[in-house]
């Protein structure tokens, strides 16, 4: 036997059934509080405000540490450090907190803040010079390419990507660089692993990402300068450099007899020489590589040269190799580069370079 449908009308089929209107859902009366636009006295939106539980927070967007940015809600204070409570205090503590854009309490600088701590760190001021160029330049390059990624989250894709750029050339901050060699993109990992390393030091890192070193290709073995190819030179430094032609010639010589660097010559005094005992200083200024002194034996020629040099020393100058636009400073010469350019091109010798002369003494 069949039973008859009861037909229901459509407002009776939808009703809800009265003891479930009565009864709340369970845990409903727990909720969390929900982020609220702010709205001014019109009712009008205020942007990037909101209110939960009577306070105002504002909305930013931050860098979310692996190169993208997300919105963020903070809580606003008052100029007495309180939570911000009512709607002009919101706006002010919104826009100082706009001009700031601070990381919140406990985060890690990013690559741009510490790049400049690291620099200004007792142990990097005590490099050379030039050493403190190319971590300046090289930091450059790396915070234009991580932009403000937290040091703590620099990844190794990150890292790759930054070697690639440089590998094939590309644009670090408003300069468009060159493609370079796998040793010129592992000078400037070597300056992030000492930074990320400095990190370690001071407790913001536990780890440091895949800093793979590249593979370097064999250096071009260079071909040795000869006595007679060295004469030549001589020569024609004396006769084609007319402005310091017998200095750039002492120079080249000194370099040559002795072994000494470029800059570490240009910066002896003769004070640095001791005829009695037959040596020279060098780096007695400690700006010499790995700020360490040393001394070089005379040989024949070393010494010959060297009393030559004295016999046609400035009375007014205390250095091997005064500069010749010196006045009445006591200077030394900063370069012969371009005066040797002019010699080796007279001589046909346009491979030849200051090192080179190291390599002639050894």
């Amino acid at each position: 036997m069949q039973r008859k449908a009861i037909q229901r009308t459509p407002q009776e089929q939808y009703a809800a059934p009265a003891e479930a209107i009565a009864i709340p859902k369970q845990g409903t009366e727990n909720h969390p509080a929900q982020f609220t636009p702010a709205r001014d006295s019109r009712n009008r939106r205020v942007p990037g405000l909101y209110i939960r539980n009577d306070r105002f927070y504002c909305q930013l967007w931050v860098d979310r540490g692996d190169g993208r940015k997300s919105a963020r809600r903070f809580p606003l204070f008052n100029s007495e450090n309180l939570p911000a409570r009512t709607l002009s205090e919101a706006k002010e503590a919104l826009e100082i907190k706009r001009e700031d854009r601070l990381p919140p309490p406990g985060r890690t600088p990013n690559s741009t803040g510490y790049g400049e701590a690291y620099r200004n760190k007792a142990k990097g001021q005590r490099k050379g010079p030039g050493t403190q160029q190319n971590e300046r330049q090289a930091i450059a390059r790396l915070r234009s390419h991580l932009g403000h990624v937290r040091i703590d989250k620099i990844a190794t894709p990150m890292v790759a990507s930054f070697v690639e750029k440089r590998l094939k050339g590309g644009l670090f901050g408003k300069r468009k660089l060159e493609a370079v060699s796998e040793r010129t993109a592992n000078l400037d990992l070597i300056v992030l692993r000492n930074l990320l390393n400095a990190a370690i030091d001071e407790g913001l890192l536990r780890d440091l990402p895949r800093i793979k070193l590249l593979k370097e290709a064999p250096a071009p073995k260079r071909r040795l300068l000869t006595p007679e190819e060295f004469d030549c030179l001589i020569k024609a430094a004396k006769t084609h450099c007319k402005n310091n032609g017998p200095q750039l010639a002492d120079y080249l010589r000194f370099l040559a007899f002795s072994g000494v660097r470029e800059q570490e010559a240009l910066r002896i005094k003769w004070t640095d020489v001791d005829f009695d005992r037959k040596r020279i200083t060098i780096g007695a200024d400690r700006l010499s590589k790995n700020r360490e002194s040393r001394t070089v034996e005379f040989n024949p020629k070393l010494r010959d040269h060297l009393l030559h040099m004295k016999r046609n020393r400035a009375p007014d100058c205390s250095w091997l190799f005064p500069s010749p636009r010196r006045g009445t400073r006591d200077e030394h010469a900063r370069s012969f580069r371009e005066s040797l350019k002019i010699a080796r091109k007279a001589a046909g010798l346009e491979w030849v370079g200051l090192h080179d002369l190291r390599h002639y003494f050894c």
